[in-house]
C-alpha cells in the first residue's frame, strides 16, 4: 500500500530536515527522508500488511511523534511510538476516537514543589540547582507523549526530556508533571544567557517559554 506521512512545520521550530524512522526502514534516517512542500514535510512509501511503529527525527536530533497518527503505543521500555496499521486488504486503519488533553496550568521555578504556582525567570548558577517546569493537565483521555526541548542561548538543542501522559484510574485532576534541567552537573557546562524551552504534545508544538541563567 502507498502511504503518506506528513508533518506541519511551525514557526516556533526551525527545521532544516526531517526523516521518518521506524521498524519498516530499520530506523534509518537515510531511508526515511521527507520532502518539503510549502510548509508541510512529506514522506511516501509502499508497505505491506502489518503494524508499524515510527517517529519523526527533526534536524537529526529531536524525535517527535506524529500529531496526525491518533494511535500511540509504548514499547517494552515505555517509549511511546506513533503506530501505522495496514490490513490484509491493503487499507490503512485509523482510530476514529479523538483523544483529549487540556493544559490547566504551567509555571517555571527552581524547586520540585506540589503547590508552587509562581514563575521564576532568572536562575543563578551559584544559588540554584535546577530549572524546573511544572505542568497541570485535565480532561485526559487516551495516552499522550510529552516532550520538552531545551535550547541554549546559541540556539543549540541542549537537552530533551520525555514522559507519557495518561490519567491513572482513581487519580484526581489535575495530573501534574515536572521536567527539569540540572544546573550543578559536573559532566557538562551550562552556558549563561537567554534559554528557550519548547513543549510538544504528541509531536505538536504547544508552548514556548524563555528564562535567563546568570
Amino acid at each position: 500500500m502507498n502511504i503518506k506521512l506528513q508533518y506541519q512545520e511551525s514557526k516556533n521550530l526551525n527545521i532544516n530536515n526531517i526523516s521518518v524512522i521506524g521498524d519498516f526502514n530499520d530506523f534509518n534516517p537515510a531511508k526515511g527522508q521527507m520532502e518539503k512542500l510549502d510548509d508541510i514535510w512529506i514522506f511516501e512509501g509502499d508497505l505491506p500488511e502489518g503494524k508499524y511503529k515510527y517517529r519523526f527525527l527533526i534536524n537529526d536530533e529531536l524525535e517527535l511523534n506524529d500529531p496526525l497518527a491518533n494511535m500511540y503505543y509504548p514499547d517494552d521500555n515505555e517509549k511511546l511510538w506513533s503506530v501505522l496499521m495496514i490490513n490484509e486488504d491493503g487499507e490503512r486503519l485509523y482510530n476514529n476516537k479523538q483523544y483529549s488533553v487540556h493544559i490547566e496550568n504551567y509555571n517555571i521555578n527552581s524547586t520540585l514543589n506540589e503547590r508552587e504556582n509562581t514563575n521564576k525567570k532568572t536562575f543563578n548558577l551559584l544559588l540554584d540547582t535546577k530549572v524546573v517546569t511544572r505542568f497541570e493537565f485535565t480532561d485526559i483521555s487516551g495516552i499522550h507523549s510529552l516532550t520538552t526541548a531545551w535550547y541554549s542561548p546559541d540556539g543549540e538543542l541542549f537537552q530533551v526530556s520525555e514522559e507519557n501522559l495518561f490519567k491513572p484510574e482513581g487519580q484526581q485532576y489535575p495530573i501534574k508533571t515536572w521536567f527539569w534541567m540540572d544546573l550543578d552537573s559536573k559532566k557538562r557546562t551550562i552556558p549563561k544567557g537567554l534559554w528557550t524551552i519548547k513543549l510538544f504534545l504528541n509531536g505538536e508544538f504547544i508552548l514556548e517559554d524563555k528564562f535567563t541563567i546568570d
